[in-house]
């Protein structure tokens, strides 16, 4: 039986509000972090198309929401209004090849169909898959309100957590004092978010069959 991939679309939100040179420059720097991130296993490594939106595959499924809020998050370290819409589609991946645009298979479409719908929800991180989800789409609705409150500041603090760094290296990294960092962290409530990743692979094996 083949295993399940996560494909992840997304495509920038808001990107006619900044200059090309702008958007090109956020989504690199945003790719490099996923690309070169060893949290993540990819398949194909994202890559962007349209100018404005990128494509890739996990071969762990369980990485995909790791790899989403991080996108996010980074997006929305730029500006108020910068943000991503990501479908995620997990399923199984009959034709791979060298690049996202030349493959094929159950993930590519649900990811496809994901993102062609998307803008109908309020959530801008969606998840397809070859069963019915909707209670994981009702937590992802949740998630939403948290992610969609995170000022800049918030989201550069995110980005450094989902990088593994500790309170001393944000301080850091960011020029500020280890309480004000500290105070980003709980304003962000980043503890729901870790508790989130901790247990979305549990959430993700409710609602399928293949072995991830």
């Amino acid at each position: 039986m083949k295993k399940y991939h996560a494909v992840i679309t997304a495509d920038m939100v808001n990107s006619t509000f900044f200059t090309r040179e702008e958007t090109t420059e956020w989504l690199s720097e945003m790719i490099g972090l996923l690309r070169e991130n060893p949290a993540f296993d990819w398949a194909l490594k994202p890559e962007i198309y349209r100018g404005d939106s990128f494509q890739g595959v996990l071969k762990n499924t369980n990485e995909a929401m790791h790899a989403a809020i991080l996108a996010r998050a980074s997006m929305r370290t730029h500006a108020k209004n910068t943000d991503l819409r990501i479908a995620i589609g997990i399923g199984k991946t009959e034709q791979l090849t060298d690049r996202a645009g030349t493959s094929d298979g159950e993930a590519f479409r649900l990811s496809g169909h994901l993102a062609d719908n998307i803008r109908k929800q309020k959530a801008r991180i969606g998840i397809a898959l070859p069963n019915p989800s909707e209670p994981l789409n009702a937590t992802l609705d949740l998630l939403e309100t948290l992610i969609e409150n995170w000022t800049t500041s918030q989201s550069e603090v995110i980005v450094a957590l989902l990088l593994k760094k500790n309170i001393n290296q944000i301080s850091e990294q960011l020029g500020i004092s280890q309480p004000a960092a500290s105070q980003r962290v709980a304003s962000s409530k980043w503890w729901a978010i870790e508790n989130f990743l901790a247990t979305f692979p549990k959430h993700l094996s409710l609602y399928t069959k293949t072995k991830l």
